[in-house]
């Protein structure tokens, strides 16, 4: 890190991993580009605050020392910036960063956030604010109509239309969920690894395993998406556009889709950078 560079720290606490990322500070309408450090870890949602404080210190000294030859130095962080989908976590990570810095500015990002979207739902407090990340990521990339599917815990699917406006989507068991619920309840069935097997037609309950639980949800995330989109054309013929197909999510690197999805595994990190500067 350079001595004289302020960054900001943005943090995605999902269920079961969270993402941290180190972006230069913003002051204007800059183009929000890639993090220069990009760390995941398991979400512990008993961890102390302390705990916290050490383990970003640690994993961060790690990173930087390893790639850029430099130190993590927490008094360059000048705000962060947070999706959390873990509530019990939020006072936590605050006290966390407070331990160098109490007067830190720490954002929690929700539905009352500044943003560039509008929310076309009826209950539009529901919607968690790493699928607002994603939209506002994908708004720094290109512009709308979207799809985008973030395939984490759970799978999820969110329509933002030319306006821009999030207009639905939808939810379902993750990569995860699905392979370790496989497991758990099928006795006979023993632990292996998911790796992807050369083929869709496994010949040992190992690699059977594997073809069913990877191909089975690449295909559900195919035929979803096809879904999605002649229901979306229904309910607006008159104004549907072909979206542009983003894909993130800490499984998407397991899975193989079909090319007209762009892969961007820092588009929450990226849509929280942008909230960032939204929010000045």
């Amino acid at each position: 890190m350079s001595p004289t560079t302020q960054y900001w720290l943005c943090l995605d606490i999902g269920n079961t991993h969270t993402v941290a990322g180190l972006f230069p500070a913003l002051y204007s309408d800059h183009h929000v580009s890639n993090p220069i450090a990009r760390l995941r870890f398991r979400t512990d949602a008993h961890t102390t605050s302390d705990e916290y404080f050490s383990h970003l210190t640690q994993i961060f000294n790690n990173y930087l020392k390893n790639n850029l030859k430099t130190e993590f130095i927490w008094h360059q962080i000048e705000r962060a910036i947070v999706s959390s989908v873990v509530p019990q976590l939020d006072c936590t990570i605050e006290k966390a960063l407070q331990i160098v810095n109490p007067h830190i500015p720490c954002l929690f990002v929700n539905t009352n956030t500044k943003r560039e979207f509008e929310l076309d739902l009826p209950y539009p407090e529901q919607l968690g604010a790493d699928r607002l990340a994603n939209v506002q990521g994908a708004l720094s990339l290109a512009k709308p109509p979207f799809l985008i599917i973030d395939a984490g815990t759970a799978t999820t699917f969110c329509l933002i239309d030319k306006r821009p406006a999030y207009v639905g989507g939808a939810i379902a068991p993750g990569l995860e969920i699905s392979w370790k619920a496989l497991q758990m309840r099928a006795s006979k069935l023993f632990s292996v690894e998911l790796l992807r097997p050369s083929s869709s037609i496994g010949n040992t309950t190992e690699t059977q395993l594997q073809s069913g639980v990877l191909m089975s949800h690449e295909a559900m995330l195919e035929g979803m998406t096809n879904l999605l989109l002649e229901d979306w054309k229904k309910l607006s013929p008159h104004s549907f556009k072909i979206p542009t197909f983003f894909a993130t999510g800490g499984c998407m690197h397991l899975l193989k889709l079909s090319e007209k999805f762009h892969i961007e595994p820092d588009l929450t990190l990226r849509g929280l950078c942008r909230y960032g500067i939204l929010t000045q």
